[in-house]
């Protein structure tokens, strides 16, 4: 039986994964990583609770030189415009990765059947037109069903799950009218069937990722069961904007998502079929505009229009394109923070909302709404084809700070040793909100860290910058260690691997970046007070990448990601001790790759080269699509 309660959060942690595949237990006497997040309390303090102040008191006139985007085209000749706020731009200012790739690189990418990893998924066409999927009658979808025990099951887990489950299916509801298709299977709308599919399929995915064992040959593939949503979607002519036709293409493209199965250009595209369908059928205005629609459904109404606004606007940022969502045009009011138990079809009238102190299933989802609304903003303006000013620039800093500091108890930022009465899925929750915020002030203010150095206007900005980047680089050391064996996370290590590797990604590239211009820098710096305190920042900085270096090489053979990580930082790190004169760095460097060919096992260290060509402009939109996609299975990455 399905329970009528249970705990869940939005896709938007889950949007922009790649697989989700749990690496091997970390050694326990691993001692040099045993001690990374420490390491980082040494050097840098605890997170503060609000992560700094506001950026008051600073004024500029000097401009940011407009950023130029520009399209490529891969090697299978696909044409694909490049915003200038991307990732792989910071590598642009890291001369000394620059110099080392433009030696010896591959022409062509890593093979498609690189046996390195595991990568065994099939790509499946989520175009949803009517010849994209086999022509399967009803009946035949029907025979295919997983048993009822099974179905059982996966319902059950899935919707006992406190972690990566949408609030949008209510449980009670559901649960009648999974009764009732049991008894009558044939007479159910095709679209019902189509939700149905799309939670075992995401149940499926979520078990096969956290590791649960089956009994064997009970289990259909998840691809199977993907495709069979996909066809009973076209067979209840989701175009016509029939009821539960958003709900079943939502947690579809979550099981997507969360398998591996779509290149992350096709779910685009797909995330643009769900939110065309959503303006058709209004979910973008508030329901209390619309006549007609009950208590109940207006607020159910609400969760699915908020999740497809988070999803929306992490997806187009991954993909360095404009947001698809025209938020001038859209009043659909946040949910109320509301208990499943609190809502029922026939209500009259919504009660009040519960405490934002008090915890619900779409407490998180409520909570990063203002967070995600203000990154969007901080998106919006970075990718503006005028150049952003100075004084917006310092607004959404201050707007960020304030948004992030009124979060509520349950969900603020806190170190996982002092989360042990929490479960794991709510310290999930509490870290992805926090790195967002991060995110957002990193995506702010990267633009100035290799801009008019020699001004001290800007070094505020550049500070906050590098600030975030160390915060992040710390938690994602916290999080390593609470994973180990015996670490608060060890037996949901799962629930972090599903946390955005990219983001860690970035905070690490944007140090890379500000260490490799403090480099070039040092000798006009260091003999002043001014210089001695960036040695000790250049110090945290090193020291930060060490850390995080040592934490890719960890999971290096269960990952693309990770392995390419664990390269690139460790090619970094070897160059900044080459380059050192002993003025900062007071470790050793760790062994690692960069004597091994580097530039031959980086995927697509090519395409890389070409856009590192020596200037100072750096192509963030760019630099933002390669740390996101960098799953070498998939071209995509080297758009």
């Amino acid at each position: 039986m399905i329970p009528a309660r249970s705990e869940g959060c939005g896709i938007g942690d889950t949007v922009i994964q790649s697989a989700l595949r749990p690496g091997p237990e970390p050694a326990a006497e691993d001692n040099e990583l045993e001690i990374s997040a420490s390491s980082f309390e040494l050097e840098s303090g605890p997170l503060p609770a609000q992560h700094g102040s506001a950026l008051s008191g600073l004024s500029g006139d000097d401009a940011l030189t407009p950023e130029t985007p520009h399209l490529q085209e891969t090697f299978d000749g696909q044409v694909n415009y490049i915003d200038p706020s991307h990732w792989m731009s910071i590598l642009e200012d890291i001369k000394e990765v620059r110099e080392h790739l433009s030696g010896q690189v591959p022409t062509q990418p890593m093979s498609h059947h690189d046996t390195r990893f595991n990568l065994d998924h099939e790509v499946t066409d989520p175009s949803f037109l009517p010849n994209s999927v086999q022509d399967v009658s009803l009946d035949e979808i029907l025979s295919s069903l997983p048993s009822q025990p099974i179905c059982d099951m996966l319902l059950s887990w899935y919707f006992n799950s406190r972690y990566m489950v949408l609030g949008i299916i209510h449980p009670g509801k559901f649960q009648s009218e999974y009764a009732a298709f049991w008894e009558s299977p044939s007479t159910t709308p095709p679209l019902w069937i189509a939700l149905l599919f799309s939670v075992l399929s995401v149940a499926a995915t979520l078990r096969r990722i956290s590791n649960i064992a089956n009994p064997e040959g009970s289990m259909p593939p998840i691809d199977a069961l993907q495709k069979r949503a996909v066809r009973c979607l076209v067979l209840g002519r989701y175009s016509t904007a029939n009821a539960l036709a958003l709900e079943a293409f939502i947690l579809h493209l979550q099981s997507c998502f969360f398998s591996s199965s779509t290149p992350p250009t096709d779910i685009w595209f797909e995330m643009g079929t769900i939110i065309r369908l959503a303006f058709r059928m209004g979910y973008h205005r508030d329901p209390s505009n619309l006549p007609g629609i009950s208590p109940f459904d207006g607020e159910m109404r609400r969760r699915v229009w908020l999740n497809i606004f988070q999803v929306e606007a992490l997806m187009s940022f991954m993909m360095g394109f404009p947001s698809m969502i025209p938020t001038e045009f859209c009043d659909t009011e946040v949910p109320r923070n509301l208990d499943y138990s609190d809502l029922h079809p026939g209500m009259i009238t919504l009660p009040p909302s519960r405490p934002l102190s008090e915890y619900t299933p779409v407490l998180y989802t409520i909570i990063k709404a203002g967070v995600m609304g203000v990154f969007k903003k901080i998106v919006a303006h970075t990718q503006s084809l005028s150049v952003p000013t100075y004084d917006k620039t310092l607004a959404l800093d201050a707007e960020m700070r304030h948004i992030y500091s009124v979060v509520p108890d349950p969900l603020r930022q806190r170190d996982v040793n002092r989360s042990f009465l929490d479960h794991a899925g709510l310290i999930c929750q509490r870290c992805t909100i926090e790195l967002l915020y991060l995110k957002g002030l990193i995506v702010l203010h990267r633009r100035y860290i290799s801009y008019d150095l020699q001004s001290p206007t800007f070094e505020p900005l550049r500070r906050a910058c590098i600030n975030a980047a160390l915060d992040m680089l710390f938690r994602q050391a916290d999080l390593h260690k609470a994973c180990g064996p015996g670490g608060r996370l060890y037996e949901d290590r799962w629930m972090v691997f599903s946390i955005p590797a990219h983001d860690f990604l970035l905070a690490a590239m944007v140090v890379c970046l500000d260490l490799s211009i403090r480099m070039r820098s040092r000798k006009r710096t260091v003999s002043t007070d001014s210089g001695r305190e960036y040695e000790q920042l250049a110090g945290r900085e090193y020291r930060a990448l060490q850390i995080s270096q040592r934490i890719w090489a960890t999971n290096d053979a269960t990952s693309p990601e990770a392995h390419i990580a664990a390269l690139a930082l460790d090619l970094m790190i070897k160059k900044v001790a080459d380059n050192d004169v002993g003025l900062f760095l007071e470790h050793d460097v760790p062994s690692g790759n960069a004597d091994l060919g580097v530039d031959t096992e980086l995927p697509y260290a090519s395409a890389m080269s070409q856009m590192i060509d020596g200037s100072e402009g750096i192509d963030w939109g760019l630099l933002d699509q390669y740390l996101q996609n960098m799953d070498p299975s998939t071209p995509e990455v080297a758009n």
